[in-house]
């Protein structure tokens, strides 16, 4: 009877429900294509068609597309692999998030205790299907190899049962650097790991030896990097943090002053991590899930005296913290907050359940909580995970085609990049999808042209043979929001963008999609 018990399944249920879960992600991978994720993509094209790494500088994320190019190349050599770069992409994010997942299982497993199988299990889940692992896990996205290794290091530090300490500190060091490389705002968990380390009263020497370790892979990493790219990394990242972003187009400040707006809206961020706020009958769910679970954490914390909590929640300050005064809306950064939030409330849950001496109140607890996963996989499904896999659901893409379609391959598109969803996926869609030159109006601007050496620039494009085309966004008798946040965004009268448009010679207008069109110079 025993080897049939839910002991003997100890080894390989979560084998199997780690499968599972990665047959469902592969299963619905979206094909909205996230605006990052195909930024992300044609770097990645540029590198494998140039054969060069050194053509791709993302220092915000150092390690991503390095890694991704010597993966792709190295998958071509030996199986003759050719996938879309952001399906490549994508199966990359999807294997760290499974390997995430399994560590999350681990820690687990030592914090809610080696007797709660089903709970271990539970929270695996509960991790797996909550919006922002699930969104991260099958978008072409950089989080969620940073957010293994940060997972990883936190478990080789604080949580795996190995005497060999030196061996741990050094792994755990290893791991936060590559976690720093995938993302730098990873670093943070060095706070963490401080504040850990001032709570357990280590030694200087010990906190020492961690950061010198920790440092030493750090600058490593990063001197390897700036030499290769031949970048000032002290510059750029001092021009990110002041909102110097040469990507945006324009000058733009992720700072929010200590504001009850900012913190109310870092917590609906941290709350989008668990549902998709795709209504706002979700929006308060989720956040009274979000409450609901932080007070039945803290009654736990207090009861049960558990020093992993600490420990976990010492993971979780520093990313609140910091990111609810910078970009405190975007729930990409609280990954950090999500998965230690759901380890925590798995223990608190292990704790109250092993109190119960009535096991049919074990049972209902049980139930209650597999109806909440249940709740919580049904409405990430149903309102994104099912209508991101359906290509006509995407606008952007759409659009991208059709003008690949209607246009010679040497063609370049004007586009404005800035006031509606469409305008600004057009930045990267029409070169990643449709392989055309584009020109936005919003960088061109930004960078100090005036309207009239755009229209120069642009005349300069057709002696050379290029046919020019305007996408309507860009025309007055376009959408309206498109120029008018243009116009705003530059400083520019209506009239004088008028003239701009009179002085060209437009011959022909082409459908695109909708009412959207293009006309040709």
């Amino acid at each position: 009877m025993n080897k049939y018990s839910f002991k003997s399944t100890d080894k390989w249920l979560p084998s199997l429900m780690l499968l599972l879960i990665g047959l469902i992600y592969f299963s619905f991978l979206p094909v909205n294509y996230d605006f990052d994720g195909t930024v992300f993509s044609q770097y990645l094209r540029y590198a494998l068609v140039k054969n060069d790494l050194s053509v791709t500088h993302q220092p915000q994320h150092p390690l991503y597309i390095p890694v991704n190019y010597l993966l792709y190349n190295g998958l071509k050599k030996a199986i003759g692999y050719n996938v879309l770069e952001y399906f490549h992409l994508q199966l990359f994010s999807l294997c760290f998030g499974l390997l995430t997942l399994w560590v999350a299982y681990k820690i687990i497993k030592q914090v809610a205790g080696p007797d709660r199988r089903f709970l271990q299990i539970v929270g695996m889940a509960l991790a797996a299907f909550a919006y922002g692992p699930w969104y991260y896990s099958v978008e072409a996205e950089v989080h969620m190899a940073g957010l293994f290794f940060v997972a990883a290091g936190m478990y080789l530090l604080f949580f795996k049962p190995d005497p060999d300490k030196l061996t741990r500190t050094v792994g755990a060091s290893l791991c936060f650097a590559l976690a720093a490389g995938f993302h730098l705002t990873n670093g943070l968990i060095a706070v963490a790991v401080l504040l850990v380390f001032i709570l357990e009263k280590k030694s200087i020497g010990k906190i020492v030896r961690f950061f010198v370790f920790y440092g030493v892979f750090l600058l490593l990493e990063l001197s390897i990097f700036a030499i290769a790219s031949k970048i000032n990394l002290l510059d750029f990242y001092k021009n990110q943090l002041q909102g110097n972003d040469i990507l945006a187009g324009h000058k733009i400040s992720y700072w929010t002053g200590l504001s009850i707006g900012g913190l109310w809206g870092s917590l609906k961020s941290v709350a989008n991590g668990f549902l998709v706020p795709a209504s706002p009958t979700l929006t308060v769910f989720s956040l009274l899930l979000l409450g609901t679970g932080a007070a039945f954490i803290i009654n736990a914390c207090v009861k049960s005296k558990n020093k992993a909590y600490y420990k976990l929640g010492a993971w979780i300050l520093p990313y609140f913290g910091f990111f609810t005064f910078w970009d405190h809306r975007n729930f990409e950064f609280k990954l950090n907050v999500v998965l230690p939030f759901i380890i925590l409330f798995t223990a608190s849950a292990a704790f109250f359940i092993r109190r119960m001496q009535n096991k049919t109140r074990v049972s209902l607890a049980n139930t209650g909580i597999l109806i909440l996963i249940l709740s919580i996989f049904l409405s990430n499904f149903y309102y994104y995970i099912k209508p991101a896999g359906n290509l006509e659901n995407n606008r952007n893409y759409r659009a991208a085609a059709a003008i690949e379609k209607v246009t010679p391959p040497q063609a370049a598109i004007v586009i404005a990049g800035c006031g509606s969803d469409l305008s600004i996926h057009n930045k990267i869609y029409i070169s990643y999808f449709a392989g055309r030159k584009v020109f936005i109006l919003d960088w061109m601007l930004s960078k100090g042209l005036t309207l009239d050496d755009i229209r120069a620039r642009l005349e300069q494009e057709q002696t050379m043979g290029t046919p020019v085309y305007f996408f309507s966004d860009a025309l007055l008798e376009g959408e309206g929001p498109v120029l008018q946040q243009l116009l705003k965004n530059h400083h520019l009268e209506a009239a004088d963008y008028y003239r701009f448009l009179e002085k060209i010679n437009f011959k022909e207008k082409i459908p695109v999609i909708d009412d959207y069109y293009l006309n040709r110079m």
